[in-house]
Parts: C-alpha cells; sequence; structure tokens
C-alpha cells in the first residue's frame, strides 16, 4: 500500500505517528513545508518527507500583507498537494483541512485516488469570513472529504448534525499520545505549579484564568502562561505577570525540548477554553507528560476528560468555578493520583503504535471498498 499525506505543519514530534502508519511493504510520503523537518530526518525507510509545500509569510496577523501571502499561497498549495497525491499513490490522506481551497479542491482529487481526510476543528477557531458563507464552504468541504476521521464522537455528532455527513463516513480514531519525557509523581509538589500551554488564541479563556487567578489570592501556587498569540493577549498576560509574582509568563514560541520542560516541572495542566469545537493536542501533551487537568466543559474536552477520568470539568467562562476545581485538584492528593494514573493509562492505549494500526486498517477497508 502507498500512501500519501498532507499535513504542511507536520512538526518533528510527530514522526513517532508518522513511522508507526505504514506495515512491512507499505509506503508513506508525507507533504509539508520545508522549514520543520530537517533534511536528516526526511528518509525515514518506508516513510519519506516531501518538504516542498509553500510556506505563508510571517507578516503581522490581518495585516495586508498578511491576507495577501495567504490567498496566493493556499491555492498554490492545494495544486502542488493534488499533483503529487495522483502520482500513483493507492490512497491520499489530507491529514489538514482548508476550508478556503477544499470546498473545491477535495472533489477532483477524490475522483482520482481513494481520499482520506481528518476534521478537527468542526468550526474554525477564529472565524475571518461572514458565517453564511463559512458555513457553506464547510458543508462542501465535508460533502466531498472522502472517509473522515475524527478524534472523537462529539465531533462526529456535530458533523452528522450540523453538516448533514452520512455517519457511515466518519471513523473515530483516539488522538495520539506521542512518547515524551516524564516524570512520575505521588503527589502535587508542596508549591504546587499549574500550566496553561498554547496558542494564545481568543477563545482559549486566558482572560478568564487570569481572573480567577487575581480572585484567589490565597491560592499559594506557581501559574506558568507559556506560548504566544494575539498581541492583546499577550499583553494582558505580561501585565498580569509584573502584577502577581505568581505568574511567570514564557510568551514567544516554545521550542519541544522546553515544552517538554514545563509539562515535566508542572503538577496540573489547565484548559480554560470558552468556546472549541476540536480534540485538544494540549490536553494530549498532558496524558504525555502524565499530568492530569481542569478544563472547560466545550467540544471535545469536558466529555474527554470526563470519560477519560484525567481531572476536573468546569463550566467555560467561570472564573470561580476555575478557582474550585484548582483548588480541588491540588488539595485532594488522593483524586489527583487518581487522575495522574488515568493519564498513564490513556498515554498506554494510545500510543503511536496504536492509532498507526487504526489509520493503516481505514486505508485497506477505503481502497477494498472503492
Amino acid at each position: 500500500m502507498d500512501i500519501y499525506w498532507y499535513w504542511p505543519y507536520l512538526r518533528p514530534e510527530h514522526l513517532a505517528l508518522v513511522d508507526a502508519v505504514p506495515r512491512p511493504g507499505d509506503t508513506l510520503v508525507v507533504h509539508t513545508i520545508p522549514d520543520r523537518i530537517a533534511p536528516a530526518d526526511r528518509d525515514r525507510g518506508a516513510v519519506r518527507i516531501e518538504a516542498t509545500l509553500p510556506e505563508v509569510g510571517r507578516e503581522r496577523e490581518r495585516s495586508l500583507r498578511w491576507f495577501a501571502s495567504r490567498a496566493t499561497t493556499y491555492p498554490r498549495r492545494a495544486r502542488a498537494r493534488d499533483a503529487l497525491a495522483r502520482n500513483g499513490f493507492d490512497i491520499a490522506h489530507v491529514v489538514f483541512l482548508n476550508r478556503l481551497t477544499d470546498w473545491y479542491s477535495l472533489a477532483p482529487l477524490g475522483r482520482h485516488v481513494p481520499l482520506v481526510t481528518t476534521v478537527h476543528d468542526v468550526v474554525p477557531h477564529e472565524t475571518r469570513l461572514p458565517a453564511t458563507l463559512e458555513r457553506r464552504l464547510l458543508a462542501r468541504t465535508y460533502a466531498t472529504a472522502g472517509e473522515i476521521v475524527v478524534h472523537h464522537p462529539s465531533i462526529a455528532d456535530r458533523l452528522a448534525g450540523e453538516f448533514a455527513v452520512d455517519r457511515g463516513r466518519l471513523h473515530e480514531i483516539p488522538h495520539w499520545v506521542l512518547p515524551s519525557p516524564h516524570e512520575s509523581r505521588g503527589r502535587p509538589s508542596d508549591r504546587p505549579t499549574v500550566l496553561c500551554f498554547g496558542a494564545f488564541r481568543r477563545n482559549k479563556g486566558i482572560d478568564v484564568l487570569l481572573d480567577a487567578i487575581r480572585r484567589d489570592r490565597d491560592l499559594d501556587a506557581t501559574f506558568v502562561i507559556a506560548g504566544r498569540g494575539a498581541p492583546e493577549i499577550e499583553a494582558s498576560v505580561r501585565a498580569a505577570a509584573d502584577a502577581d509574582d505568581r505568574i511567570h509568563a514564557e510568551i514567544g514560541y516554545v521550542a519541544t525540548e522546553r515544552k517538554h520542560e514545563l509539562y515535566r516541572a508542572c503538577d496540573l495542566v489547565v484548559l480554560p477554553y470558552t468556546d472549541f469545537s476540536s480534540q485538544s493536542g494540549v490536553l494530549h501533551d498532558a496524558y504525555a507528560h502524565g499530568r492530569p487537568v481542569v478544563a472547560t466543559d466545550v467540544g471535545a474536552l469536558g466529555s474527554s476528560v470526563r470519560d477519560d477520568a484525567t481531572g476536573w470539568v468546569v463550566a467555560p467562562g467561570n472564573p470561580d468555578a476555575i478557582t474550585r476545581a484548582l483548588r480541588a485538584a491540588l488539595g485532594d492528593h488522593d483524586a489527583w493520583r487518581a487522575a495522574t494514573a488515568a493519564c498513564e493509562r490513556v498515554r498506554h492505549e494510545r500510543r503511536p503504535e496504536a492509532v498507526g494500526a487504526a489509520f493503516a486498517a481505514l486505508y485497506e477497508r477505503t481502497i477494498a471498498e472503492r
């Protein structure tokens, strides 16, 4: 089986998953942008990294040049993807969808090669189009997306309910947990550390978390907020850190090794999202490092944490609820240990080898049915 993957934003840590997909006799070509994977890591035996997709510019977000760069680069990516994917592969998997181009480009691709796609976000985290137009583009994209992989049943429910996607085309494969160095603990530290990690998007609820910290001056913990994103959120985090010595701001790009250090050093991960329509990579990073979570009940977050028994779930947008959950998580050592053990269990169940085998089995079924 010769497999094509389209994954523009592949990172080095994802290579463990990539390497787990091909079975003996299979080949996998992963199509990505040039600057993520070092040349020495691109030829991996049964896997080849084709780092030739065009890159977008690094202009200031929402500037005219920022929009212009994406308006020209996204169609070029779609054309490069379709040209390579049609070149003798048994199956093509579009791991990263782009509603701005895929509403018209997936259907022709699917006529040439059996097609699998992954839907991470049912609707975008932040919309940049009129609502009616965006829904139409998404509906067209999903209608022509072939077999669709989702990482949680709630995502399948939304695709079926909001976009009339046939349930027979929806396949649940859990989000992978990547191998990561982690440090087992029997209890939280005497002065625990709470980590909020990831892109500073407006739906991440970082302002709600900052409000929760401000409201509970007696909570003796260190709060590390690490990442980058919307300028106004970066400014709020800096200001909060200046005003409260419990808050440590680490603003900017966080390299993989530093990410591992942050997770190993923390006792709890908080995901205070206010709006979400996806499964979370940050949640699975917490699992990878054996750290329990406090998460809001949005998207697949709340149901995942409840089903996995890996932490505490609160209503979104409620700083007092976050404060209560933080105190419960850090104060009840038995509950903390149980949630930590559940993280370890999920870490094993969703290791790359298990998820890669599920992908390969889906490809075989799709090819047979085609």
